[in-house]
């Protein structure tokens, strides 16, 4: 499913309008009709229960309207309150207001305190409010109104994004409404992807308003929900070499956990062999899967553990750079799939590399580090720092509630709701997963496929030991489930 910002939005809007011969009031009545089939359908109001419309002056607001129209048809009795100076509205919101009929003005912060016992009692509350229109903070009695909506016992629909949650990245802006549903119009928005997005959408559904493509569109959402790992048939003139062998390169003496998990999961997700090349000697660390080699990095004497390598992971727990330097400038200039994750991000110049199969694992203070930027600057506009790498040439994995797949061809959002991946070690494992499932011949899938394991995995790891207990090895120990 597409992705698009606040701005492609508008102009496949405008696009869609010239192209078919529409206007605003022809595109905000299409909006309105399919808002109101989804409420009826997850919401489920009884017709004697009491709704109460918040509009806004903005074309979200003029949504609003259209549904307070159709459910009046419907045999509901919607309340509708408009939230804002009417005089600053769009000629296709009055066309609504005049139509919608008994309404209530609300333009100050005496008149919201006189609505509260109004937000208390209604069943359910349609966010009509913003939407994509809201570009600053939220402040005066809009946000005391949303402060009643949240401190209200009722079910909250929200009209394409819950009002207060900017609508190009995700983050609150001063306050935003907590919804159960969001009907999402047209395809989504990026602001209803990321940051703090999934704390306040409740569950969000995309509704075809009819948007017509004005230009080719390389985001889009992926719901792990919907994908399906393919089941693989193993021949039995298989050996563990040809399964493919794993290089790991990192570990110091007080994080060799970390490397050692990283190839761990490399072994339960696809390699047939692992090799560990760490600085430390045998008489320094624990060894924990004594399935794993571990070796000591010898520098150029140790690159021929590349010659049949299938892919490499670099920066667990990895000590000082000089110490990998040749390896790590071998593996950047030839052609094996390479992830770079956690210190060893630190150890990259933000230059372009012969190697094409470079996937770096970021989260965001790594990606701060990395870019020498800001994290609340790249917060703003994450997929503009992430370009930065892509035009480089690499893949990168901006890991978080929303994970954020950048490659030089596409931008893929998929988001994990699983609160227990904040721990400890759960990076390390991915960039295992990730080095045992990457593709040359499609990259993107063999990322994908890799968060989707990752995923899974957590998730069968969660419903055993709950999301604040969760940890690193309770994931590993739930990946032979994915494959089941």
């Amino acid at each position: 499913m597409k992705v698009l910002t606040v701005e492609e939005m508008r102009s496949f809007e405008k696009y869609t309008m010239k192209a078919l011969s529409l206007n605003g009031k022809h595109l905000m009545r299409k909006a309105g009709n399919q808002l109101v089939k989804d409420f009826v359908k997850r919401v489920k109001p009884s017709r004697e229960k009491i709704i109460t419309i918040i509009a806004g002056v903005g074309n979200n607001g003029g949504d609003a309207l259209v549904m307070a129209i159709e459910l009046k048809q419907l045999g509901y009795s919607p309340s509708v309150l408009v939230i804002g100076d009417v005089k600053k509205a769009s000629e296709a919101f009055l066309h609504y207001f005049d139509l919608v009929g008994l309404v209530k003005i609300i333009n100050s912060i005496e008149e919201v305190n006189n609505i509260q016992e109004t937000i208390f009692e209604s069943d359910s509350i349609i966010d009509g409010l913003f939407g994509i229109g809201l570009s600053k903070n939220v402040t005066g009695f809009r946000r005391q109104l949303i402060d009643y909506i949240n401190e209200s016992d009722t079910n909250v629909y929200s009209i394409d994004i819950p009002a207060g949650i900017n609508p190009n990245n995700g983050i609150v802006m001063g306050i935003a409404i907590k919804a159960d549903y969001t009907g999402v119009l047209g395809s989504y928005k990026v602001g209803n992807l990321i940051n703090n997005a999934m704390d306040y959408h409740g569950e969000s559904v995309c509704l075809d308003i009819g948007l017509l493509e004005e230009q080719p569109i390389t985001k889009e959402i992926l719901n792990l929900e919907e994908y399906t790992l393919e089941k693989t048939t193993r021949s039995h003139a298989l050996n563990k070499y040809t399964v493919g062998l794993g290089v790991f390169i990192g570990g110091q003496q007080s994080m060799m956990g970390s490397i050692q998990m990283s190839a761990y999961a490399g072994l339960k997700t696809g390699f047939g062999i692992v090799r560990v090349l760490t600085n430390l000697k045998e008489n320094t660390f624990t060894q924990f899967y004594p399935e794993l080699i571990i070796s000591q990095n010898l520098g150029k004497e140790s690159i021929h553990n590349f010659d049949k390598a299938k892919a490499c992971v670099y920066g667990p727990g990895i000590d000082d750079f000089k110490n990998h330097k040749e390896l790590l400038d071998y593996l950047l200039n030839s052609d094996i799939p390479v992830v770079i994750d956690a210190s060893g991000l630190e150890h990259i110049e933000l230059t372009e590399y012969k190697n094409k199969y470079i996937i770096l694992t970021p989260h965001l203070g790594e990606l701060s580090t990395l870019l020498n930027v800001a994290a609340k600057d790249i917060i703003k506009d994450p997929l503009k720092h992430l370009k930065v790498l892509t035009d480089l040439g690499f893949n990168v994995l901006l890991k978080g509630s929303c994970n954020i797949l950048a490659t030089p061809s596409k931008v893929v959002f998929i988001q994990v709701n699983n609160t227990g991946l904040a721990t400890a070690g759960s990076g390390d494992i991915l960039s295992g997963i990730l080095a045992a499932n990457i593709c040359k011949e499609d990259i993107l899938e063999g990322i994908i496929k890799s968060v989707y394991i990752h995923t899974l995995a957590a998730d069968y790891a969660c419903k055993e030991f709950g999301e604040i207990s969760l940890t690193a090895g309770d994931i590993i120990s739930n990946i032979h489930k994915v494959y089941i």
